[in-house]
């Protein structure tokens, strides 16, 4: 779908870290993001849907991603709203039984965002399935956005983004792939008070040389009405219910994302050195979902975006042009469906 234009960002700069990088030669991959629309409540309607939409794979795929709390909702009220959705690692429930059961069925990694307990301790949480069906890694959501703190997440208690290696094989050949995790407002400043451009996840993620991030989401529309504070509630879920929606995705959404992984990004006051050199990508994977919960509107948009270390900073009177941002693909802004793209790492 072409370049992305950027907006002005500040300097940043790179903390030192080691990490080794595995497996140089490119590889092909097939990524799979699933744009849900659950409602709360409608467990098993919500499967279905996630059911229905996998039917459009036709072919091999190495990735599928849901987004977060993918299959139970997101605005819960309180912590006793939200109980009945827990499950855990030890536990599984819905959530969990579904990514098993789809890593089994397509032999594939598969990525879910669900609501997690443990130690009576709630979470929220990614889930990475293998394609055998076994859970290999359970990341724990940093940075909350006031809604988790209303239903009583906990941030993750490892701190500093710590990436993981993935490993996909083709026609004899397995690369390990550092990768990295990151839940809709980790990608944020912490509680938005820390500086814009201290840039918390993606710099983490650059240091660790992560070349796949994965981001589940549950992320605004910039329109939805639960940003106007100063209207009231029952007027801001009258006007969600009556937002009317393109059906493109939702540009200013998928630059603020590009923005936010702003190390990766050749421009001006990008100084971090670019480890990745020829025809290296850098892959982002961004899934969100659509609907309305109260009055809370999701911005869909799910993308795939990659960098890579070809592009020349020009900027001129009609804006910043990356050429290394390429937006691979991305669905409409409001209507639950699948995107299925092929990609180099």
């Amino acid at each position: 779908m072409g370049r992305i234009e950027m907006p002005e960002a500040k300097p940043t700069t790179t903390p030192s870290r080691h990490i080794t990088v595995f497996n140089l030669f490119e590889m092909k991959i097939r990524i799979a993001l699933l744009q849900l629309n659950p409602r709360i409540g409608h467990i098993n309607t919500n499967i279905s849907n996630v059911k229905t939409l996998l039917l459009k794979i036709t072919s091999p795929v190495d990735l599928i991603v849901l987004p977060e709390l993918a299959i139970t909702g997101y605005n819960f009220s309180d912590p006793a709203h939200i109980k009945p959705y827990l499950e855990s690692t030890t536990k599984y429930g819905p959530s969990l039984n579904l990514a098993q059961e789809i890593s089994q069925q397509f032999k594939c990694l598969t990525f879910i965002g669900y609501p997690e307990t443990s130690e009576e301790t709630t979470y929220n949480s990614c889930a990475v399935f293998n394609g055998s069906g076994d859970l290999i890694y359970n990341y724990r959501k940093t940075f909350l956005y006031e809604t988790d703190e209303k239903w009583g997440s906990s941030e993750n208690p490892v701190r500093g983004f710590p990436g993981l290696q993935l490993e996909f094989s083709k026609d004899g050949e397995t690369k390990s792939v550092i990768s990295n995790v990151g839940i809709c407002m980790d990608l944020n400043p912490y509680k938005f008070e820390a500086p814009f451009n201290k840039f918390e996840f993606s710099l983490s993620s650059y240091a660790q040389k992560a070349k796949l991030l994965i981001c589940p989401m549950n992320w605004l529309h910039p329109k939805s009405p639960s940003l106007k504070t100063e209207l009231p509630f029952a007027t801001r879920v009258e006007l969600a219910e009556n937002l009317q929606l393109e059906d493109e995705p939702e540009a200013s959404t998928v630059n603020y994302w590009v923005l936010r992984l702003f190390p990766y990004v050749n421009h001006e006051y990008s100084i971090a050195p670019k480890w990745f050199h020829g025809d290296e990508k850098v892959t982002a994977v961004c899934c969100n979902r659509v609907g309305v919960e109260d009055d809370v509107v999701y911005g869909g948009s799910s993308s795939v975006i990659q960098f890579g270390n070809n592009g020349v900073y020009t900027d001129d009177s009609t804006g910043i042009d990356n050429a290394n941002v390429d937006l691979v693909g991305s669905l409409s802004q409001h209507k639950e469906d699948i995107l299925i793209k092929e990609v180099d790492i």
